[in-house]
């Protein structure tokens, strides 16, 4: 791997509990019960994937961790740039509670980002695709992403809007292989991040071979370094979700 904050499958490894630095707890939900087949021209209340993230344990209490969240289920959908987090694989095709033969399936697909003259960086902060992500001491932080009918239909060849019916459930779950992170640290990006740089060198794995700062850049130059990802451990709390459809 070139860049491993564009992998798309993470590499996870095994941590001893005892070297374990926190373990963020991951529920997914929807917006609402229901999701309309039909729904009003201009509504502004989209159907929605619900991800919710929050610290169960830590070795740091009132401590925030930031994470990269490219290429995990808590990446942003951000059409308008060309990105689907839901059709990267990140949660399993909805699957008919009534017929589990008819399924929908999101997509997935492997893009590549496009290189830019700061992609390679040692300052995450600047690399023009890299998304972070802080998850507070205190409380949860949600990622949304928007799934109306339309979206649901974009890639699958075998269903169509026809095919859908009102009072038809269906369920999914996430992708495991897609809930964690290539890099984190601790501190809270709106925080004590604010004015930091945060070093792509990290713990553990070093695919970019990045030089670790020294003690004395650490300190003159306000770098962060990364946690070892091994460390960082993710339970999924949710199983799986359902809804209905409505007119």
């Amino acid at each position: 791997i070139d860049n491993l904050h564009e992998a798309m499958v993470l590499l996870k490894m095994k941590c001893a509990p005892e070297r374990r630095k926190a373990t963020i707890a991951v529920s997914v939900s929807t917006s609402s019960p229901t999701c309309s087949l039909d729904p009003a021209e201009g509504s502004n209340d989209p159907f929605q994937i619900v991800i919710s993230l929050h610290m169960e344990n830590t070795t740091q209490l009132d401590r925030a961790i930031t994470l990269c969240t490219n290429g995990t289920v808590f990446a942003p959908s951000t059409p308008d740039a060309g990105i689907d987090t839901l059709g990267l694989g990140t949660i399993s095709p909805l699957i008919s509670t009534e017929a589990p033969d008819k399924t929908i399936h999101l997509g997935n697909f492997k893009p590549h980002a496009a290189r830019t003259s700061n992609q390679k960086s040692p300052n995450l902060k600047e690399r023009e695709h890299l998304h972070l992500l802080t998850i507070p001491a205190n409380g949860e932080v949600q990622v949304k992403h928007n799934l109306p009918v339309s979206r649901m239909l974009k890639y699958d060849n075998h269903l169509g809007r026809k095919d859908l019916y009102p009072g038809e459930s269906y369920r999914f779950r996430l992708n495991p292989d897609y809930v964690g992170t290539t890099w984190w640290c601790w501190g809270d990006l709106e925080g004590d991040l604010v004015d930091k740089k945060l070093s792509a060198w990290q713990e553990g794995l070093n695919p970019e071979k990045v030089e670790k700062p020294t003690p004395a850049q650490v300190d003159e130059e306000n770098w962060v370094l990364g946690g070892n990802p091994a460390e960082l451990a993710f339970e999924e709390k949710t199983g799986e979700v359902g809804f209905q459809f409505v007119e």
